[in-house]
């Protein structure tokens, strides 16, 4: 039956290629696409079934990037947080789903399961310096060429061996964002028909990074000490449903991430796994009015006992620009530590990171941004009035006393 899933007992494991096996990949990042040899060099399989393929440019080490002995330690810990009934992978599947299946069907120009599963293959490539990805997953790979003739046939994701080289935590988590990516073209795209806008997309597969892989990378959490540090520094003024294209977006990333762990320490998993199963954002149809990625939080956020999306915000830009420690703070701000259906979810002291100075406005406030002003009481002052102070429509003013 279309559409329907078949129990992982009830259908046959895959049978990926043996170690050794050569075939060409095409890097169909932003630009030419550009074609790589590579062989797989390792082969581990998932409680679903599938198989993860780990397939390897030669040019990593004929290059000098890794020496042979670097390259198979980092290599290890690459598979050890992403394999396995215990890795990355098998996590994020237990919570969100998994990344291919029978609804697959009702697109003939896919490639399918059946009668073995597809296999799941991450391919780690030695791109020139100016590639500026870690890594990353496209949909169209999932098409047959005769539809797409760049597709490489395959449930595939692609990493950067050179990104490997600066930060192989950075990486290690990367992987999972874009596996993240990967779930949700299955679950939402194909199953249901539907897609999150870029912001709230890039900010579930965010929420994966501070959640899973913390719990596979020995506490490792991108977020918390790589993306909130930049949100502090931007100076607020950031437009989080305005996002640029990928490549000029580091401040959205950041506020993302960081709004992203906010709301997973406010209601654990529940919004986390509802942005792939529970929320139907859509274009408008004969049958339904539009849903816009917007009206899918603020409904989910309200689902799950909050106030909806703008008090959250607020409570989240009060937390960053505010600079609240993360204990010792009212109910509903700050990052407390705090336990989310098993997995503990680190505490995060935003009263140590650097603020940046505040956001020039000449352009005024963008939507659904930050912006603050700090005032000082000067030495032996014991009262402090400000006039004058003007609220603009559709925008809500957090006061914080220290």
């Amino acid at each position: 039956l279309t559409g329907i899933e078949v129990a992982p007992a009830m259908r046959k494991a895959s049978l990926p290629p043996a170690v050794g096996a050569w075939r060409v990949w095409t890097d169909n990042f932003v630009g030419t696409p550009v074609r790589y040899k590579a062989a797989v060099q390792a082969v581990c399989r998932l409680p679903s079934g599938r198989s993860v393929v780990w397939w390897v440019d030669p040019g990593i080490l004929s290059s000098g990037i890794f020496s042979a002995a670097a390259w198979h330690s980092a290599f290890e810990r690459l598979q050890t947080s992403f394999c396995g009934s215990a890795g990355g992978l098998a996590q994020l599947n237990g919570l969100l789903g998994d990344v291919w299946g029978l609804a697959a069907s009702d697109y003939a120009n896919s490639i399918q399961d059946g009668p073995l599963l597809q296999d799941i293959h991450v391919v780690v490539l030695n791109v020139p310096p100016s590639s500026k990805w870690a890594g990353y997953f496209f949909g169209g790979n999932n098409l047959l060429k005769s539809s797409s003739p760049n597709s490489n046939e395959a449930l595939a994701l692609f990493i950067n061996a050179s990104q490997m080289k600066m930060d192989l935590n950075f990486v290690m988590s990367t992987l999972l964002h874009e596996a993240t990516h990967m779930v949700n073209f299955y679950q939402r795209s194909i199953t249901k028909g539907v897609v999150h806008d870029t912001w709230l997309e890039e900010t579930s597969a965010m929420m994966t990074e501070d959640i899973v892989a913390p719990a596979v990378l020995g506490g490792y959490n991108k977020v918390l000490s790589y993306r909130l540090p930049i949100y502090a520094a931007s100076g607020g003024n950031v437009s989080y449903i305005n996002w640029p294209t990928l490549a000029d977006a580091s401040a959205h990333y950041a506020m993302g991430g960081g709004f992203g762990a906010f709301l997973n320490r406010r209601y654990g998993l529940a919004i986390y796994q509802q942005l792939a199963s529970g929320c139907s954002d859509a274009q408008a149809d004969s049958a339904s009015a539009a849903l816009t990625s917007y009206a899918c939080l603020d409904g989910l956020i309200k689902a799950n006992g909050g106030a909806g999306f703008s008090d959250e915000f607020a409570r989240f830009g009060a937390t960053v620009f505010g600079q609240f420690p993360a204990t010792g703070m009212p109910a509903g701000y700050g990052l407390p530590a705090t336990n989310a259906g098993g997995y503990q979810l680190q505490a995060k002291d935003m009263s140590q990171l650097t603020l940046g100075p505040a956001a020039a406005l000449g352009s005024g406030h963008r939507a659904t941004s930050h912006i603050f002003a700090r005032d000082v009481i000067g030495p032996g002052k014991s009262v402090y009035v400000r006039s004058g102070v003007v609220v603009p429509a559709n925008t809500t003013l957090v006061v914080t006393i220290q």
